[in-house]
């Protein structure tokens, strides 16, 4: 199975917040996707790392 990145950021709804473990690639997966969808002004995401740091999180700002 491939993961779609930009699927998954797609169904955020404006001003979500989800956490995701960061398994293998899935942060850069995450970052690349956000990168595509900002470049063709689908959509605003913000990245960061939890309190902990054991998940990083993604939100959709636009």
């Amino acid at each position: 199975m491939v993961k779609s990145y930009v699927a998954t950021l797609r169904e955020f709804d404006l001003g979500e917040t989800k956490y995701f473990e960061p398994i293998a690639t899935d942060y850069n997966g995450f970052h690349n996707a956000r990168k595509r969808l900002e470049e063709r002004n689908v959509a605003k995401f913000s990245l960061g790392w939890s309190k902990d740091k054991k998940y990083f999180k993604v939100t959709r700002e636009e």
